[in-house]
């Protein structure tokens, strides 16, 4: 077995043994149940041209060596059962049967049979991330004396053809068969690598995955390689980033670096950092994330509804919904439950509570772990000394503030 990232890019020599051009990709037949290849894609001076299959000699990492002159090598359109195996799948979201995007299909693997090489299976594995931005050595050093890791392999029969678009591939199955790479498991092997090798890893990574590893990852890491990565990139890791979580690795970066990565922000990104660490990090205001459901004290149940559902990509989490009069301060709070139970006429100043529990942005870390324990309460709003509402504190942030990061990771996913 072998895999399309080690061919890619590989020479081609002719019949006389003449480098030809690279390997652009490989071709395949989409009818048998495990795709066959069926010619080469090969780049010569910025133009692609094909290799029939019944050409090739010899089909290696190394290389590949053709039967025929470099001068016999065309260009051809692809049958309609046909298409380009890296082109189509390489760097694609798996998506499961629940339509849920899992994580993105690092590799390829190839089998012989015979005359014959067949697509075998996907890889999410972490050797195939590695394969992928040239530290291959680096997994095997990794793992030297050492067990290696099995593989992340996903059946091609797993893989709905019909299903896979541009963005994403379809699989027949769902999430809960499927052995992935978990964030976690990213954040574990980048933890035992070089800064400049772990820069390259998670500038490798999907964005979302890549913020998800990186929030696993120990703080003493996340600020040294915020540094090396492109600019890019940073910029999209604290995009996927909670608020808070953002604000505290800025805080740790210099001055200049900081500055430059907030500039590289959208405006109310860019606003929502500057006015959390102009907090003192210690303290309520610059624990708070300012993404919090909120709805008008006027709003009928059903305009709430609406609301919600306009402020979903923007909300860290839904446990409580506050109410904001024209001026923004703090009036009340409901629950979702109740919002849900309520006529959709219903005007939200009837069912909500009054005058909840909430604390300045001056507060300290001993005052909010107080509150939250003392009232039992799932997050806790920030105000300031005009009573408006700036942010809220959630359960998981209370936990960062009690609990020691190695306790705090043996917790269950439902506090991260």
């Amino acid at each position: 077995m072998f895999f399309v990232s080690k061919l890619l890019g590989s020479p081609v020599k002719d019949a006389e043994e003449k480098t030809v051009g690279s390997l652009y990709d490989v071709v395949v037949s989409t009818r048998p149940a495990y795709p066959r290849v069926t010619a080469l894609a090969v780049k010569r001076r910025g133009k692609l041209v094909f290799a029939p299959w019944d050409t090739v000699s010899s089909f290696e990492e190394s290389g590949t060596l053709l039967r025929i002159a470099g001068g016999d090598l065309a260009e051809r359109a692809l049958a309609r059962d046909e298409l380009m195996l890296a082109d189509a799948f390489l760097d694609k979201q798996l998506v499961d049967t629940e339509g849920r995007k899992v994580i993105r299909v690092n590799d390829i693997q190839l089998v012989r049979t015979g005359r014959h090489v067949h697509v075998a299976a996907v890889d999410v594995s972490s050797g195939a991330i590695l394969r992928r931005v040239g530290l291959a050595r680096v997994s095997e050093r990794l793992t030297k004396g050492r067990q290696k890791p099995r593989p992340r392999l996903i059946d091609w029969r797993d893989v709905d053809l019909e299903q896979t678009d541009d963005s994403s591939v379809r699989l027949t199955v769902p999430r809960t068969k499927l052995e992935l790479l978990h964030p976690a498991d990213i954040a574990d092997l980048v933890h035992e690598l070089s800064p400049e090798e772990r820069a390259a890893v998670l500038d490798a990574l999907d964005d979302e995955v890549a913020a998800d590893a990186f929030e696993e990852m120990h703080p003493s890491f996340q600020a040294s390689l915020l540094i090396d990565l492109p600019d890019d990139k940073a910029r999209e890791l604290l995009g996927n980033m909670s608020p808070d979580d953002a604000a505290d690795l800025l805080a740790d970066l210099p001055d200049e670096r900081r500055a430059h990565l907030i500039a590289m922000m959208e405006k109310d990104d860019a606003d929502d950092m500057r006015e959390l660490l102009s907090y003192p990090e210690d303290s309520a205001g610059g624990i708070m994330t300012p993404d919090f459901a909120w709805v008008k004290l006027d709003a009928t149940a059903a305009e709430a509804l609406e609301s919600l559902r306009a402020q979903d990509e923007e909300v860290e989490t839904v446990y409580y919904i506050y109410v904001l009069d024209r001026s923004e301060k703090l009036r009340g709070v409901f629950s979702l439950r109740q919002l849900l139970m309520a006529p959709p006429e219903r005007k939200v100043r009837d069912f909500m509570t009054e005058n909840p529990v909430a604390v300045r942005t001056d507060a300290t870390e001993e005052e909010v772990t107080q509150l939250i324990a003392k009232y039992n309460l799932l997050a806790l709003p920030v105000v300031d000394e005009e009573e408006r509402l700036h942010g809220i504190i959630t359960i998981d942030d209370a936990i960062d503030l009690v609990l020691p990061l190695a306790w705090k990771k043996r917790l269950p996913r439902i506090f991260h």
